[in-house]
C-alpha cells in the first residue's frame, strides 16, 4: 500500500514551478479586473483549455503546478476539478495561493482563496484583480494531440509534444523498452518526429537543450539542427517566376501542432510555392513543418486546396518571412492556380485554356489536323465526337488539359494532353496555322512546359513520364522532341521507340490458332521476360510507363476516367508457342476519338520472336476482339521492321513514341533554350 500511495502522489506533481521571478514581478504587472478575468476564464472553458493552480508544500520550499478543469464562471467563485492525471490529492496538506492562467502569450497570476474542497472538486474565490505578466523573450505555444518520437542510435522514446517556440520543441516522452534514458546522450544529435497517427507533420535532426526527469518519463527540449531553411527538392535550372498581385491572395490552414486556424496574406507566389510575412510573436512555423490541408484563397472566391511545407524562415526588417513549397495538389486545383497566376502575370498575349469548341473544330479542319481520311473514319460518330470534346474542354476533368493561342476568338495554335497510363500523360493534338509571322504552335508549347514545370513533382498529378507520338519526317516534332534524344543520349532520361501502324480489320483477319499456340493473361514472369526483350532490343522507358513504381493510395486510372464519364482501360496478354512467349500484346480501350489518331484504342504488339507468322498473330488478335467490334482498330507493331513480313494488302505507316522521364525535365528545357533559343521562362 505504501508503494501505491507513493506512486499516486508522484502523479499529482507533473510540473515543478521554476519561475519564481513571475511571482516577484506581480507587484509591477498590469492589473486584470475581476470582470475581465471572468471573461477570459469563460473563453478558456469554451475553447476547452486547462488552467493551473500553484501548490505549496507546508514542509518544503518547492512550488508545483497542477492542471485543473474549471466550470463556467459568473461570480467571484470558480469551481475547479483536478485533471484526470493528477490523482486525488490531500488538500489539507497543501496550500493553494495562486491560480495560473496561460493566455495570449502571457501569464495571468491571480491570488485565490479556497472556499471549499471535497474530493476532486474545489471552489476558489477570485481576487478583485489578477496580474498580467509577460516575461518571455520568445512566444511559446501549447500543442494538442501531437504524438512525438525521438530516436538516437538505437534509443527510442515516444510521447507527445507539449509546446513549441520559434526555436525549440518541448516533448514529454517515455523510453520504449528495452531502451533506457541511460542510453540517451544529450551531447549527440537525435531525430525528432511529430505526427498525428500516420500523418507526419515534422521530422528532422535536433540537438537536446534541456532534459528534466518526470514521474512518467522526461521532458526534453530540442532545437532543430537546420533552423533557417531546408532543401525540399534538388535545385532547378529553370524556376517559374514568383508573382505579386494587386488582388490579395491568402493562405488558410490549421496549424498542425497548435491546432489553431491561421490566415495570412500571401506576399508572392508561383506554381511551386509562396511566401508570407508575419510578426514573430503571432505564429511559429519551423522550417520543415508539413501542413497537410491548406488552401490558397484568391479574391475571396477561388479556393485552391493543397499540401504545403515550410522551407525557410528569415528576418526582413521587423518581420519574419516564411517560404512554403507546395508538396501536392490535385490536377483540378493546379489548373485553378495556373489560371490565377496567368491572370496575375498579365498572361502571354493570346494564350488561354478557355476555348469555344465550335472554333476548335474549324481550326482542326483548316489546319489539316483532321485531314480527309481521318474525317472519313470519324464522320459516322460525329455527334458522339462533338459531345466527347465538349466534356473534355468545358468540364475540365482530372484526366485532361489544353492550351490555345487565339486572337479575337479565332484559334491559331493548340496543344492538349491526356493522362494515358497510371503515371504517364500524353501530349497530343499539337497543331498551328499561320498568324502573321507569329509562331502560335511554339507559344502553346511554351505554356505547356510552364504548366508541367512544377506539376510533375506533385504525387496527385501522377506524372512520372510524358509521352507523345509523331510521324518521322515531321520537321517540328523531329527538332523539338526527337533532337533531345541525341542531345541527352541516355534512354533512362528520354527514349524513342519506332512502331509500324496499320488499320487492323475487325472481321476476317485471321482464323483459328494452331494447336501448339495459345494466348494467356500476362503473368509477372511474362512481364519480366518482356522487359528483357524490350531492353535488349534498344527499348527505352515504355516498360516503366506500363508498370510504374507503386506508391500512394490513389484510385486506378480506369476509375478516374469512369468518374469523369470516360473510358480508359488496358490489359496485357502473351502469345505463346508451346508455352514460350512469342509476342507481348497490350489491348487498349478508350472513348473513340479521344485521341484523333486512335493510338489509345486497339493493339500494341511487341514481337519477341522475329519469325512469328503474321497469320498466327492476326488470328490471336481477332480472337481478342469483342464480337460487336466493327470496322477496324489500330495496330502498332514493335519493332517496326516486322511490318516487312506482312503482305502488300496491308498499308502501313510509321510512328515514333517519345518518352520523357520527368525527373529530367530540366534537361529538356535546357535543350530547348540551347538548341532553338526557346526560352520558356
Amino acid at each position: 500500500m505504501r508503494t501505491n500511495a507513493r506512486c499516486a502522489e508522484m502523479s499529482l506533481f507533473p510540473v515543478l514551478f521554476r519561475h519564481n521571478d513571475l511571482i516577484a514581478a506581480m507587484s509591477t504587472a498590469e492589473n486584470i479586473p475581476q470582470k475581465k478575468l471572468v471573461n477570459i476564464l469563460n473563453y478558456l472553458h469554451f475553447s476547452e483549455s486547462r488552467l493551473y493552480v500553484l501548490l505549496t508544500h507546508p514542509d518544503y520550499p518547492e512550488r508545483t503546478l497542477v492542471r485543473v478543469r474549471h466550470e463556467p464562471c459568473s461570480t467571484d467563485e470558480l469551481v475547479c476539478h483536478w485533471d484526470q492525471d493528477c490523482g486525488d490529492p490531500d488538500l489539507e496538506r497543501y496550500n493553494i495561493p495562486y491560480l495560473v492562467v496561460s493566455y495570449d502569450q502571457a501569464v495571468i497570476i491571480a491570488p485565490v482563496r479556497v472556499l471549499d474542497a471535497r474530493g476532486s472538486m474545489m471552489t476558489l474565490q477570485l481576487p478583485e484583480y489578477g496580474r498580467l505578466i509577460n516575461e518571455r523573450e520568445r512566444p511559446r505555444f501549447r500543442c494538442r494531440n501531437v504524438e512525438a518520437e525521438i530516436w538516437q542510435q538505437g534509443f527510442q522514446a515516444a510521447g507527445h509534444l507539449v509546446d513549441i517556440s520559434d526555436r525549440a520543441f518541448r516533448v514529454h516522452v517515455a523510453a520504449k523498452p528495452p531502451a533506457s534514458f541511460s542510453w540517451f546522450n544529450t551531447d549527440e544529435t537525435s531525430m525528432l518526429r511529430l505526427h498525428g497517427g500516420d500523418t507526419t507533420f515534422y521530422a528532422a535532426p535536433c540537438n537536446a537543450m534541456y532534459e528534466e526527469r518526470k514521474a512518467r518519463g522526461r521532458d526534453i527540449v530540442v532545437t532543430p539542427l537546420n533552423d533557417g531553411a531546408i532543401k525540399r527538392f534538388p535545385p532547378k535550372v529553370f524556376r517559374n517566376p514568383r508573382l505579386n498581385s494587386s488582388t490579395p491572395l491568402h493562405v488558410i490552414f490549421e496549424h498542425p501542432l497548435i491546432k489553431k486556424k491561421i490566415q495570412r496574406e500571401i506576399f508572392d507566389i508561383s506554381n511551386a510555392g509562396f511566401s508570407i510575412r508575419d510578426d514573430e510573436k503571432d505564429v511559429v512555423l519551423p522550417p520543415g513543418l508539413i501542413i497537410p490541408e491548406a488552401a490558397v484563397l484568391y479574391a475571396g472566391v477561388v479556393k485552391i486546396g493543397c499540401t504545403i511545407q515550410v522551407v525557410y524562415r528569415r528576418r526582413e526588417d521587423d518581420l519574419l518571412r516564411f517560404g512554403f513549397v507546395i508538396l501536392d495538389m490535385n490536377v483540378t486545383n493546379y489548373k485553378k492556380l495556373n489560371l490565377v497566376l496567368t491572370t496575375m502575370g498579365g498572361g502571354q498575349a493570346g494564350t488561354s485554356n478557355v476555348v469555344d469548341t465550335d472554333e476548335l473544330w474549324e481550326f482542326f479542319f483548316d489546319a489539316d489536323f483532321i485531314y480527309p481520311q481521318k474525317y472519313k473514319a470519324l464522320h459516322t460518330i460525329k455527334a458522339d465526337f462533338r459531345n466527347l470534346y465538349r466534356k473534355l474542354y468545358e468540364e475540365s476533368p482530372e484526366i485532361a488539359n489544353h492550351f490555345v493561342y487565339q486572337k479575337n476568338g479565332k484559334i491559331y495554335g493548340h496543344i492538349a494532353m491526356l493522362r494515358a497510363y497510371e503515371k504517364t500523360w500524353m501530349v497530343h493534338h499539337h497543331a498551328a496555322r499561320p498568324m502573321g509571322g507569329k509562331a502560335a504552335g511554339l507559344q502553346v508549347l511554351k505554356q505547356l512546359i510552364l504548366y508541367l514545370n512544377d506539376l510533375y513533382r506533385m504525387p496527385s498529378a501522377n506524372m512520372d513520364h510524358v509521352i507523345t507520338y509523331y510521324r518521322p519526317g515531321n520537321r517540328f516534332p523531329e527538332r523539338i522532341f526527337g533532337g533531345f534524344i541525341d542531345y541527352v543520349n541516355d534512354p533512362r532520361h528520354a527514349s524513342l521507340d519506332h512502331f509500324s501502324y496499320l488499320s487492323f480489320p475487325a472481321k476476317g483477319a485471321g482464323g483459328k490458332l494452331p494447336d501448339d499456340w495459345s494466348v494467356r493473361d500476362c503473368t509477372s514472369s511474362d512481364f519480366w521476360e518482356f522487359e528483357q526483350f524490350y531492353r535488349n532490343s534498344g527499348g527505352g522507358l515504355f516498360s516503366s510507363v506500363l508498370m510504374p513504381e507503386e506508391g500512394g493510395d490513389q484510385p486506378p486510372l480506369e476509375t478516374v476516367y469512369s468518374e469523369s464519364g470516360f473510358i480508359r482501360r488496358w490489359r496485357f496478354h502473351v502469345l505463346a508457342r508451346h508455352g514460350v512467349p512469342q509476342a507481348f500484346i497490350i489491348v487498349e480501350e478508350s472513348d473513340v476519338g479521344i485521341n484523333l489518331s486512335s493510338l489509345l484504342n486497339g493493339f500494341k504488339v511487341f514481337i519477341m520472336q522475329p519469325d512469328l507468322p503474321p497469320e498466327v498473330l492476326f488470328s490471336a488478335l481477332s480472337a481478342m476482339l469483342s464480337p460487336d467490334t466493327s470496322g477496324s482498330v489500330s495496330l502498332l507493331l514493335y519493332p517496326a521492321e516486322y511490318a516487312e513480313t506482312l503482305s502488300s494488302d496491308y498499308e502501313t505507316k510509321n510512328y515514333l513514341l517519345w518518352i520523357l522521364n520527368m525527373q529530367h525535365a530540366d534537361e529538356y528545357i535546357d535543350y530547348l533554350g540551347r538548341k532553338y533559343r526557346i526560352r520558356v521562362l
